[in-house]
């Protein structure tokens, strides 16, 4: 496996390669101008092209189209409504990567991405002082996924390096499913910061009323057990907490 360029295998003492242009250019395999008129109109209707070859010469090529998943705009759109901003890095053309994020409505797209591109990029946020959640499903996207303060991983059609890598895997990969648990992220943080704020007045106030004598030892244990199972009730909420279709939390 070559990162961000293709695969080579010997078969049957056939050494073949199978990749994108730049592969075919290293290793000086010739690719004349009528494979290159051929393939540049499917690159303009965003298709991506594999060129093979067989004992270093050009044998022929593949056109590969990519098909969002018919929930992917609805799960863009409810990311956005929750003041996430999606970006698109990939190591496909400029013409393919243009037409699924136009599919998507994703405004920010970097094309032709090699794995250290994808480090870049992440890192140019994250010293804006912007956190990252990655998603990926392959090879090159481990370092990626491994660099973002959060990486969340396609667990079933995922490779086993990216679920590595990641934080989270979605065992199911159901994409649709990552405006609510960014949803549910938030929600949860909010109840940590009430469930804290709410344990340590109570027992500001406790500590007070202990130092003047109005809080007996058996009374403020009642009192610190009670604030512990008002904590662990609230708490509990978040187990059936769903996200509002509309986007907002609910």
């Amino acid at each position: 496996m070559l990162p961000g360029r293709g695969v080579s295998a010997a078969i049957n003492g056939t050494a073949i390669l199978a990749g994108n242009y730049e592969m075919m250019a290293e290793k000086n395999i010739a690719v004349t101008e009528t494979v290159l008129t051929e393939t540049k109109a499917f690159l303009k209707q965003g298709c991506t092209v594999i060129y093979v070859s067989a004992d270093e010469k050009l044998a022929g090529f593949l056109v590969l189209s990519d098909t969002p998943r018919e929930n992917s705009v609805a799960m863009i759109d409810r990311l956005k409504r929750l003041s996430i901003e999606p970006v698109l890095l990939t190591g496909d053309n400029e013409e393919a990567a243009t037409a699924i994020a136009g599919q998507l409505h994703i405004e920010e797209v970097h094309a032709n991405c090699l794995p250290e591109d994808k480090l870049t990029w992440i890192g140019s946020y994250q010293e804006k002082q912007e956190s990252v959640c990655m998603i990926g499903d392959g090879v090159n996207d481990a370092p990626a996924l491994k660099k973002a303060d959060i990486g969340i991983a396609m667990g079933g059609i995922g490779s086993d390096i990216a679920v590595d890598a990641a934080d989270i895997a979605l065992v199911d990969d159901k994409v649709e499913e990552l405006p609510h648990l960014v949803a549910l992220s938030k929600r949860m943080m909010t109840t940590i910061k009430l469930n804290m704020t709410f344990s340590m007045t109570l027992n500001f106030i406790a500590i007070t009323l202990a130092i003047t004598g109005i809080l007996n030892p058996v009374v403020g244990a009642l009192v610190h057990n009670a604030g512990s199972v008002i904590v662990i009730i609230n708490s509990a909420f978040l187990l059936n907490w769903k996200m509002k279709s509309g986007g907002g939390a609910g």
